[in-house]
């Protein structure tokens, strides 16, 4: 290629890498929103928090335009091709994660469930801070495409598995009380249910990352085991 196209590539692939990281950023905030939404049940916010999520699904496929375009039209090979690659999944990812954002706005408890719900509030909250940081843990890896943080990020998720383990504990022991709280405690555990989810997008980001630095997936067993 000239040295012109090559600029002309570069500046593509450092676009593409920048709206991933805001995507990224946008992502981050519209599920910690989320949460907050289920904590205070808040329409304004909820209302807000779905229409953010139309933008980030609205990158998302800017995102998916821009580097099927630079395939098509670059052809590029190697690490070029690995880096869009991982900008790729990772914008997939990120889109997965916002789709459990708009299922925890959709959940939100019946006043009939406060008590359940300002119970279980500090734990929804531990486990938020944990998986969104994370999360940005796993975007920063890309952006500075850092192998051995992603692997870090892929082989450790003990903290987002115990703080769910106890919150599934004290949601279960509300509704071996109190059977009036069920519909409250259920609610509730499916919304930690996806807030732990996010784990598995952040390894799935690691790895991708881990691919692009490398060249090859992270090898070892299906799932991330404990370090």
């Amino acid at each position: 290629m000239t040295e012109h196209t090559v600029k002309a590539f570069d500046a593509d692939l450092d676009h593409l890498m920048k709206m991933v990281a805001k995507m990224g950023e946008q992502v981050e905030a519209t599920f910690r929103d989320a949460v907050e939404v289920l904590i205070r049940r808040d329409d304004k916010l909820a209302k807000d928090v779905l229409d953010r999520g139309e933008a980030n699904n609205a990158l998302h496929r800017e995102i998916e335009s821009g580097a099927v375009l630079l395939i098509a039209r670059r052809q590029p090979v190697a690490y070029d091709l690995r880096l869009i690659v991982a900008i790729w999944e990772t914008a997939i990812e990120l889109s997965h994660i916002g789709d459990l954002a708009k299922n925890i706005v959709g959940r939100l408890v019946a006043p009939s469930g406060s008590d359940v719900l300002a119970g279980a509030s500090r734990g929804l909250r531990r486990i938020a801070r944990a998986a969104l940081r994370r999360l940005h843990d796993a975007v920063d890896s890309l952006v500075k495409t850092d192998a051995e943080k992603a692997e870090r990020l892929w082989r450790s998720d003990q903290e987002i598995d115990a703080i769910y383990s106890a919150l599934c504990r004290e949601l279960l022991t509300y509704m071996m009380s109190d059977p009036q709280a069920s519909p409250a405690a259920v609610n509730l555990l499916f919304c930690a249910k996806s807030i732990e989810s996010v784990g598995d997008h952040v390894t799935n980001i690691a790895d991708a990352v881990h691919y692009l630095v490398q060249g090859r997936r992270i090898e070892g067993v299906t799932s991330p085991q404990p370090a």
